[in-house]
């Protein structure tokens, strides 16, 4: 069994239920935007029986460690990799699976698990559908806004221009306040054939603007943005609406809308919308309640965990991370 750096877009494979972070092409636009991305794969009787893509992160007097987000672990096939991550001296690798049947203990000791960086919880709408099936399967209060944008002049129109989307995102992260990356990574994004934009208007002013990803049959709304004026409008759910049918036009079967509110468990606070109950007070609570209209499936995925390769640096890592948390 070798494992080798693929460094061939012809030799890495388009996995059946791959995820778009795992696609070379999202690789090559971490790249363009300074990041350094290590691609593997597992070759056995001249066949790749395993792959895999991570991001290069520096740790400050550290080193370095490895990211593998949306990531598959199928049959312990990566426990064989593990040497390779250690002779590359990382302290650690961070993974978020996609895969929660993987027993993770069995096929790995001392798991130190963490937040997701990517969102753990979504709604994945299928799209295989007709228009009619689809409105008829929203909320009434989705439906009604949908209408309501069209009857007051929004009109949506796919085309990429950094520059409206990066104004209407700076109103959006200081309304909302969350962080945003900068422009130059939008810039790159929208750059990829992958990345479509849709923007909003009215009066021919541009007021809401949605990234899509677009891969392997799957439509995933990544960014949306929108200005302080005109929210009265509801473009944001024409936006999506015409996103959906965008999707539907370029071949895809399902529409992922990227992070939401855990789905509330039995016996614990919760407010519910349209056949899905979350958290209560939970932060993402506006931003599910406008997905959870549109319908779609919950899907949860396991919980981040890191593996720690040089027990003595990640320990120092572990400790550096609790004393900056108290500033």
């Amino acid at each position: 069994m070798e494992i080798k750096v693929c460094n061939n877009k012809n030799e890495w494979l388009k996995q059946e239920d791959g995820e778009f972070l795992q696609s070379w092409d999202w690789g090559e636009f971490q790249r363009a935007t300074g990041k350094e991305v290590l691609r593997l794969q597992m070759i056995e009787e001249s066949r790749v029986v395993w792959q895999g893509q991570g991001v290069v992160n520096k740790l400050p007097f550290l080193g370095e460690y490895l990211y593998l987000p949306k990531f598959q672990i199928s049959n312990f096939k990566f426990q064989n990799a593990i040497e390779y991550f250690r002779k590359r001296e990382f302290v650690f690798i961070r993974i978020e699976c996609v895969d929660s049947s993987v027993n993770l203990h069995s096929a790995f000791c001392n798991l130190h698990f963490i937040n997701n960086r990517q969102p753990q919880q979504t709604l994945i709408l299928d799209i295989n559908k007709s228009e009619v099936e689809l409105l008829s399967g929203m909320h009434p209060k989705t439906r009604y806004n949908i209408h309501l944008a069209t009857r007051k002049g929004v009109v949506v129109k796919e085309k990429k221009d950094i520059e409206i989307f990066w104004e209407l995102n700076k109103k959006t992260t200081e309304r909302d306040e969350f962080k945003s990356h900068d422009k130059k990574y939008y810039q790159k994004m929208l750059e990829q054939s992958f990345c479509h934009q849709l923007i909003a208007y009215h009066n021919d002013q541009p007021i809401a603007s949605n990234i899509l990803i677009v891969y392997n049959g799957t439509a995933t709304y990544l960014h949306g943005a929108s200005g302080n004026v005109s929210r009265n409008l509801m473009a944001p759910y024409l936006l999506q609406w015409e996103g959906i049918k965008l999707a539907k036009s370029l071949g895809c079967i399902k529409y992922d809308f990227w992070g939401i509110s855990p789905q509330a468990k039995t016996g614990e606070p919760s407010t519910c919308f349209h056949n899905f109950c979350w958290m209560l007070n939970h932060r993402w609570t506006g931003v599910t309640r406008f997905k959870a209209g549109f319908g779609g499936e919950y899907v949860e995925y396991p919980q981040a965990f890191e593996i720690p390769l040089n027990k003595f640096k990640f320990k120092l890592y572990c400790l550096a991370k609790k004393i900056l948390k108290r500033y």
